[in-house]
């Protein structure tokens, strides 16, 4: 995270800010090592989405030290049941593989991890009270539009260096590609993750 778009925002630049955050990006990067393969010739430029994803909620929020893990995981499947249950009507497949990620052991997790999938591509702001989740559809509606549509606060010069650490590598061919398979899939639905 770059200390002169935290401090353009008023947010804390501090250890525990930096250690929060890369926790987060740590955890991502832990699963994309063990799923790379599901991704196929799309890992690369999946993982540059996500990644884009956390440092925008990071310019946005302070991200807690105890909802870095649950960022990470939430991050690394909000989009992946395109890849693991090959369907466009993804949310709900993504939020099952995310709870499986968690396990018994991390169940507590599972509501914000939940809340910030099954959220973030609401078309209007979420009423959820922790504000991660409202800094997770902003983030992902900010990378989507490529910077067009800016998450509030954050200068375009702070979205163009996360593009430039984590480059979109063919971001937006990929999500055409998945929008032509669901219009195969629904033709009469093509947009069943969207909600008002």
């Amino acid at each position: 995270m770059r200390s002169a778009a935290r401090a353009e925002r008023g947010l804390p630049d501090n250890a525990a800010v930096t250690i929060a955050l890369a926790h987060a990006h740590d955890v991502a990067d832990e699963l994309f090592g063990r799923h790379r393969e599901v991704f196929g010739a799309d890992a690369t430029t999946y993982r540059g989405h996500v990644h884009r994803v956390i440092g925008l909620v990071g310019l946005q929020v302070v991200v807690p030290e105890q909802a870095a893990a649950t960022l990470g995981v939430a991050a690394f499947f909000h989009d992946a049941g395109i890849w693991f249950d090959g369907t466009w009507d993804y949310l709900p497949p993504s939020i099952r593989r995310a709870d499986e990620e968690l396990g018994e052991s991390r169940r507590e997790q599972l509501p914000l991890v939940t809340a910030l999938i099954d959220e973030h591509h609401r078309l209007r702001p979420t009423k959820h009270a922790d504000p991660l989740v409202e800094a997770f559809r902003r983030a992902d509606l900010t990378d989507v539009s490529a910077g067009l549509v800016p998450s509030p606060g954050v200068a375009w010069s702070a979205y163009r260096g996360l593009v430039t650490d984590y480059p979109c590598r063919g971001f937006r061919p990929m999500l055409l590609r998945a929008f032509r398979r669901g219009l195969r899939e629904s033709p009469l639905r093509p947009m069943p993750m969207l909600k008002l």
